[in-house]
């Protein structure tokens, strides 16, 4: 019954498709007619109108050229052809059989022209075609020609043709109903695994009457039972996904949060896995160790670690040693990067009170500064020691010499020269020690006035003299009368000033000079300690000014020291926001300048101390 259906909506659809074909067909044809006509009717009252009157109009008993060209027209479509004059009489006409003539159109017309007449009952309408005429007499004259609108009935001459395209559609139905049936049998099959698959997951769907073919509609109603079914299950598995990504986007938000941290810590780290194998490190590694990150996870440890120590406690690690979960500390230098110092904390990474564990975190922190200091330290302290000790020894040995009384008059004057001295030199280091221990607390604040440089520089070159005369020194001043003031801590930066020129004395030979000078720039005030000493290497340069830092001497006239002296100067200089730079070259001498800011103009006229 379901085939018999589709059998007969396919014949009535043909047989509509034919009629609609047909009516198509038939209206072009109306159309294409139509439009030959116009053509036609225009070109020929176009050529008539080129002909004079007398050959249009005869004279009585004659045959004229509307009788002999448009007779009957030559068309079965003709009407009728009359030349008329202005009162709307008809000189010369012919007409087809039947047809009466209408009355002409006004003689205004001035060109061609064309209009649409209703014909005389049972007969179609008319459309006529009209135009002037040149008459030799000065006569107006119109020649008109009128053709029959074309009809459908005419079109049924090609009625055959119409009956070979309609059995063409017609004979084209089985074929289609064939392969319809062909195509809908798997679709019964397709309907029955639906049903089946719906039926497996248990959904209540309404049953679909068992047929020997399942029709579309059937399909469709398996279709949307299953699609149903397979809705709600999508719907249930993106509601997990859903959740399921959350979590992990939670999950790796907090990866990436807990690797960021890792990344931004200034120690390098490693991370094991229980097995020793590396999972996990970060960038600080390559200034540390001298090796790349990508090495270090994707090499053996043979390969990329070339410190002794480092690779015997990873191997220890990779074997699984019972030791390795005590956390193990230690020191090494890497051999990538001399100079540096590196201490190691192995720690191993466990929860649950040690039940589970999750491997090892070895985390290397840079420890060259703190190694130095210590060793700087234990200098300064051995240094320290020695510049007490020594002056103890010889104010003890004076003090006996003094407690003689058998000792000379010259010599108790030596004697006390060389205790003032001693206590000198032991005041010197007790008030560097001082200075340097308010400048780390913070408890210097720079109390700035305007200071008359000259003056300052020549109070310092006086106080210089008297080292620098004992050294054999020549200590000269440079220094304008017109340097301008400038505002800084009288005190702090005689200080600085005297540690300058003190090591520059020190350091130099007899016979040598120090120049102690200073010159107006554009926008700053230079003051410079120049001396013919024992000058430094770059290297020593780059140190000079840190703390306990003192340039290494060989040979027999070693110069004794702190290293606190230009450190101090220093960091007065950077109290003031000056800038302490340093020119030097081995056997040539050294060049100290400290650059100040001038003061501006508003503070010319304030008080100078």
């Amino acid at each position: 019954m379901k085939n018999n259906r589709i059998g007969i909506i396919l014949v009535v659809s043909s047989l509509a498709v034919i009629a609609l074909i047909v009516a198509m067909l038939l209206q072009r044809q109306q159309a294409d007619a139509a439009a030959q006509m116009r053509v036609q009717g225009l070109a020929t009252i176009r050529s008539l109108s080129a002909l004079p009157a007398p050959v249009l109009v005869p004279r009585a008993g004659q045959y004229g050229v509307l009788d002999s060209v448009l007779a009957n027209g030559g068309r079965r479509d003709f009407a009728y052809a009359a030349v008329t004059d202005a009162n709307g009489r008809n000189l010369a006409e012919v007409a087809g059989p039947g047809v009466i003539l209408p009355p002409a159109v006004p003689m205004a017309v001035s060109g061609f022209a064309e209009r649409a007449l209703l014909g005389a009952p049972g007969m179609p309408a008319v459309r006529e075609f009209h135009g002037p005429v040149a008459d030799p007499e000065g006569g107006r004259l119109q020649i008109r020609v009128g053709y029959y609108e074309p009809r459908i009935a005419d079109g049924l001459k090609d009625l055959p043709f119409y009956g070979l395209v309609a059995l063409a559609v017609f004979l084209l139905v089985p074929l289609i109903y064939l392969v319809i049936k062909r195509e809908m049998a798997p679709l019964a099959k397709l309907g029955e695994q639906l049903h089946t698959l719906a039926g497996a997951q248990g959904a209540a769907a309404a049953p679909v009457p068992a047929t020997r073919e399942q029709d579309v509609r059937g399909l469709a109603l398996e279709l949307n039972t299953y699609l149903d079914q397979a809705g709600r299950r999508i719907r249930e598995l993106e509601e997990s996904s859903v959740a399921n990504l959350a979590s992990g986007r939670l999950l790796e938000y907090t990866t990436n949060k807990m690797q960021a941290m890792l990344h931004c810590q200034p120690d390098g780290l490693l991370a094991l896995d229980p097995g020793g194998d590396i999972t996990f490190a970060t960038a600080k590694l390559e200034p540390l160790l001298g090796v790349p990150v990508t090495a270090v996870l994707t090499q053996p440890v043979d390969t990329w670690c070339e410190d002794a120590e480092l690779r015997a406690v990873l191997q220890r690690l990779r074997s699984g040693a019972a030791d390795t979960r005590r956390p193990l500390n230690f020191e090494f230098e890497p051999v990538r990067v001399p100079g540096k110092r590196l201490h190691a904390s192995v720690s191993p990474l466990q929860a649950a009170g040690g039940a589970v564990s999750f491997g090892s975190l070895v985390v290397l922190r840079d420890v060259t500064a703190e190694h130095l200091a210590r060793a700087a330290g234990n200098d300064f302290v051995a240094h320290v020691s020695h510049e007490l000790k020594s002056p103890l020894n010889v104010l003890a040995m004076y003090g006996e010499l003094l407690a003689d009384p058998g000792t000379a008059p010259d010599e108790r004057i030596e004697a006390v020269n060389v205790v003032q001295d001693q206590i000198e030199r032991m005041t010197s280091l007790v008030n560097n020690l001082l200075n340097v221990s308010k400048l780390e607390m913070g408890t210097v604040r720079p109390e700035r006035h305007r200071v008359k440089l000259h003056e300052l520089l020549h109070d310092t070159w006086q106080q210089a003299q008297p080292r620098a005369h004992q050294k054999h020194v020549k200590l000269e001043l440079q220094v304008p009368h017109d340097i301008p003031a400038v505002s800084i801590d009288k005190d702090l930066f005689r200080i600085a000033l005297n540690n300058l020129v003190g090591n520059a004395i020190k350091y130099n030979d007899a016979g040598g000079s120090v120049v102690l000078s200073a010159e107006e720039g554009d926008s700053d005030v230079v003051i410079t300690v120049r001396d013919t000493g024992i000058g430094m290497a770059l290297d020593d340069q780059a140190r000079v000014t840190e703390k306990f830092y003192r340039v290494p001497e060989t040979g027999p006239n070693q110069r004794g020291g702190h290293g606190l002296g230009l450190y101090l100067a220093n960091q007065i200089v950077e109290l003031h926001h000056g800038r302490l730079s340093l020119e030097s070259q081995p056997g040539q001498g050294s060049t100290f300048s400290i650059h100040l800011k001038k003061m501006p103009s508003l503070a010319e006229s304030a008080n100078v101390l």
